[in-house]
């Protein structure tokens, strides 16, 4: 029996086990391989995506980089996203394309004395065109292209020769793009830089290490530098030229610190790192600094100097208040700078024009994509990022704005800077913002001879759907009010009802008369105006005046001063306000 029972309560076990395991949902979420990737122009990267049954790619950018199945190609240099669509995610992941990359057999070249030389073979994928060398310290090392110069593929020779004791950088590059497609050789001439005396005291046991060999810089531009120190609290440095380049200390994390290498102008110089308690444990990095200024590039520090005497510069702060700046030619386009920044920031903005799809603030993000009509930029689909309940007039601007057109019949919360006649009009008014409760102004422009009530229902609209209205201006649609503390004033213009919001207590009949008479041009008799009518003789008119406090009351009559209603008009013009119901 207890065998039984053992059998019958494994068998139980299983069955729960198995159901349990069926019961619970996997919670693994879809995953990109990478969320960054650099692709040399020509070539190619594979992206995959984990936890996902089917993925829809699509690329921000085809003229920089394409994708399929994951495949990414670069096409030109240039930063664009990728984006992999599973169910409800999307992910992206920014590629950027360079235009070639240069690697080479060895990175150190140790040479014994002037006139020593070592032949060095470079491997260049991409891009072959504008190829340069040079040289850091002439006086220490040349280099100079193997001849007769030629390529064997995707291979190049270059020949490195000794002129003196020291050090120096070889630096391979493309001209056209210095600080993205290069490699640096380090040179050795005679005795190490780094040799002491005493090895004791060398750097080889300082113990301080820097993680990157070298750094190079772009003036107005920034680097980090990771330093490591078995002593961190008494690693100190120094920088041999200030007018180049400087270094600020950052934050420390165990026997880590982070340093900051700002470019100041073009040269090269170094930054010794050293123990405090003892100056003969140090190590030098190299500074290449380079004055390469390039439009639509961000830089920490406001450029002083410009590629042309018409260019602009733009600023773009960050959500931590940090301001960056963008060069930018006279005629630039504002989208393609807006996709720069945001891209590099990865901080798109609402109601901002960008040349790719923007990434979503919120999970209920939209936006809206239209082709501009401003021949001034590139032809193509532009976008603008939205939040879930958007102002449609602030998109209109935004949209108008950009492409320097602005249309009739449309509201916009700016004045429209262009007409398309000379004859063009522009209505204005005031609504309520629901958000900060302020007043502000709309702005629609019209034609020459423009239709009147389309005119008017646009404006009414504006002003009067939903809860939104003000005092005294006219709807023709009927107003949503609070019937707690207002009243709809209802007349007719040319046949359709026209309608008025007025408090219930207080409201100023002469104003509310004045804004009817406005809207319609006509003066109805035995009615008070604060202006005064022009009164036909011969149809028997004639005004009754009189006085309120500052303000000068007119009614006007069609009977004789003896009638009914001449009396009746006198005695309200004589003692009612010109306020009540």
């Amino acid at each position: 029996m207890k065998k039984t029972f053992k059998s019958l309560l494994s068998i139980f076990l299983a069955v729960f086990m198995v159901v349990s395991l069926m019961a619970v949902p996997s919670s693994a979420a879809a995953k990109l391989s990478k969320t960054s990737v650099t692709v040399t122009k020509g070539y190619q990267t594979t992206l995959t995506v984990s936890g996902a049954s089917s993925v829809t790619w699509s690329t921000g950018d085809k003229s920089i980089a394409t994708v399929s199945n994951g495949k990414v190609v670069g096409k030109a240099p240039g930063t664009t996203y990728v984006y992999a669509k599973t169910g409800s995610t999307t992910l992206k992941c920014k590629v950027t394309v360079v235009a070639a990359k240069i690697t080479a057999n060895t990175s150190e070249v140790d040479l014994d004395a002037a006139g020593d030389s070592q032949i060095v073979t470079l491997t260049v994928k991409g891009s072959h065109s504008g190829l340069t060398v040079g040289s850091t310290n002439k006086n220490v090392a040349s280099a100079s292209w193997v001849k007769p110069v030629e390529w064997d593929g995707n291979k190049i020779k270059v020949k490195i020769t000794a002129k003196g004791k020291g050090t120096a950088r070889i630096k391979v590059y493309l001209k056209k793009y210095p600080s993205t497609c290069y490699k640096y050789i380090d040179v050795n001439v005679g005795d190490s830089l780094y040799e002491e005396d005493d090895p004791d005291t060398s750097t080889t046991n300082s113990g301080i290490v820097p993680l990157s060999q070298s750094v190079s810089v772009n003036a107005n531009a920034t680097a980090t530098l990771q330093v490591y120190s078995a002593d961190i609290k008494n690693l100190n440095f120094s920088v041999n030229n200030s007018k180049i380049a400087t270094v600020t200390a950052g934050t420390t994390s165990g026997n880590y610190k982070n340093f900051t290498v700002k470019g100041v102008s073009a040269g090269t110089t170094t930054v010794r790192f050293y123990d405090k308690n003892n100056t003969k444990k140090y190590v030098d990095v190299p500074i290449t600094v380079a004055n390469n200024l390039a439009y639509y590039e961000l830089y920490p520090t406001r450029p002083t100097s410009l590629l042309a005497s018409t260019d602009k510069i733009l600023n773009f702060t960050t959500s931590s208040y940090t301001t960056y700046y963008m060069l930018v030619p006279a005629n630039y386009d504002p989208a393609y700078a807006n996709t720069a920044a945001a891209q590099k920031l990865n901080k798109f903005t609402y109601y901002e024009i960008y040349t790719t799809l923007p990434s979503r603030i919120a999970s209920n993000d939209t936006y809206n994509e239209f082709t501009h009509s401003n021949y001034s930029y590139n032809y193509g689909k532009r976008y603008v990022l939205l939040p879930a309940n958007y102002d449609k007039v602030k998109l209109n601007t935004a949209i108008a704005k950009y492409n320097n057109i602005y249309e009739y019949y449309t509201v916009y919360n700016e004045r429209p800077s262009t007409s398309q006649s000379a004859w063009d009009d522009v209505k204005t008014w005031t609504v309520i913002d629901s958000s900060t409760g302020k007043s502000v102004t709309r702005y629609m422009l019209v034609p020459y001879n423009y239709d009147q009530d389309r005119a008017d229902k646009i404006i009414s609209d504006d002003m009067g759907s939903g809860s939104v209205y003000t005092y005294y201006s006219i709807y023709s649609t009927y107003p949503n009010i609070n019937t707690q503390t207002d009243n709809v004033v209802a007349y007719t213009k040319n046949g359709s009802w026209r309608y008025m919001v007025v408090p219930k207590t207080g409201a100023d009949i002469l104003k509310r008369n004045e804004a009817i008479k406005n809207d319609t041009g006509v003066y109805e008799p035995y009615v008070m105006y604060e202006t005064s009518p022009t009164a036909d003789s011969a149809k028997g008119e004639y005004v009754l005046t009189s006085q309120y406090g500052s303000k000068w009351i007119y009614v006007l009559c069609t009977y004789d001063r003896s009638s009914t209603q001449h009396q009746l008009a006198w005695a309200n013009i004589s003692t009612a306000a010109p306020t009540g119901n």
